[in-house]
Formats: C-alpha cells, structure tokens, sequence
C-alpha cells in the first residue's frame, strides 16, 4: 500500500486549464494510467488503461487513441487511480471504473465499464482519489465513498463505504482528493485534513491518521 501510494503521488495529476477562447480543450485529469478531456462542445474523451472499465466506454480495452464518452454536456472530470468521476452541466454525478472498495459510491461493489449516474443533480464538484471520492453538493455539503482503512473518508470510522456518507452538512466550498488522504476548504476560508498522514501530509503537527476532519487553518486559504 504504501509503495502505491508513493507512485500515486508522482502519477496522479488532476488540474483544471482556464484555455483562451478558440483552444481545443477546457479540462483534462489523469488518473495513475489512464486520461480524459473535455473540449468546448462539452464532449468527454479517454485514453490509456482501462482493465477495470475506468474510461467507461463500455469495454475494457485499453486505448491508445482518445475515444468519445458523451458528446456533450459534461462540466468537469476526475481520474482517481482506476476509476473515474464527472460532472454534468445539469449538476448529475456520473462514475465508472474500479469499485471494489465502493469509490463509485452507487451501493454496490461491481466495476463498471459504463457510467453510473450517483446523483441526479446538485453536485458543484467532485474529486476522485485512489480508492476513494469526495464530492460537494450546492448546499455546501459534503459527501463521500470508497475505502477508508486510513479515514480518509472523515466520517469517524475506518469502515469502506460504497454509498456516500455525509462528512459536512454545510459550508464546504473545494475539495481535493489524494491517494489516501483528503483535504476541504470551508467557506470561512478554513482548510480541513482526514486520513492518511504517516508523512505528515495533513499537516497537522503528527504523522497520525484521521479518521475525524482536524482544522489545518483557521481562516484565509483560498484553494485546495
């Protein structure tokens, strides 16, 4: 697990890219082996591994070619290690790829090789982590699935989940989703940290693990 995690941690790269108008893409995620874009028509497209069906394109073939997922729509777009999560324009939550922990948060744990809607609406971002998510809905909640052997999810236990649990009822303005660990942001500009922490990577003054959200900051940090 924890070689895993050191390779996550130099592989996984999810950003967002604020493109001129007339550039080709407006978001791209990588996950540890596999690749998505979303170009401006809304389209959603994949590449790389896809053994547990995390490009969901309805096989499990890799591709070494970009395929097309949905042809339009889709808002943003989250690759954990080997499953993935995106969000629509109508607020749904959709996910695919590897579940055997729960991470695509739709009850079961079957691997899926087509998307799953998880939420039918209300959802203003997401984060897909190694076998975990975390996603924030618009009444500033925040709810979460997958494994929890760290507690990286935050609800007080370190039992997996594979429907999502409601970690904060309000507030919660950004989300990011590491390997094993989680980090939000609150409205209030105060910066919160759960799960793994053997390197210290909550920065909570410890290398223990939480299992409980534990105040980073207080106030004044813009993003996570």
């Amino acid at each position: 697990m924890l070689f895993k995690s050191l390779i996550f941690l130099l592989t996984f790269v999810s950003l967002v890219l604020l493109l001129p108008i007339g550039q080709l893409f407006g978001q791209v995620s990588s996950g540890e082996s596999h690749t998505f874009f979303i170009k401006q028509d809304g389209s959603l497209w994949a590449m790389g591994s896809n053994a547990e069906g995390q490009l969901g394109d309805g096989t499990n073939v890799n591709r070494t070619i970009p395929v097309q997922i949905e042809s339009g729509g889709v808002s943003s777009v989250s690759a954990g290690f080997s499953h993935s999560l995106y969000l629509k324009s109508d607020g749904s939550l959709w996910a695919m790829g590897a579940n055997s922990s729960g991470q695509l948060g739709d009850g079961t744990k079957t691997d899926r090789n087509v998307s799953v809607q998880i939420e039918s609406g209300g959802v203003i971002s997401m984060s897909a982590g190694g076998y975990h998510s975390l996603y924030l809905k618009d009444d500033g909640s925040l709810r979460a699935m997958g494994v929890n052997v760290s507690g990286q999810l935050g609800d007080g236990t370190t039992i997996d989940r594979n429907a999502s649990v409601q970690i904060e009822n309000n507030g919660v303005s950004s989300v990011a989703a590491g390997y094993d660990h989680s980090l939000y942001l609150k409205s209030d500009g105060s910066l919160w940290a759960m799960g793994f922490n053997s390197f210290g990577q909550l920065g909570d003054g410890t290398t223990t693990n939480r299992s409980i959200p534990v105040e980073i900051e207080s106030s004044g940090v813009s993003s996570v």
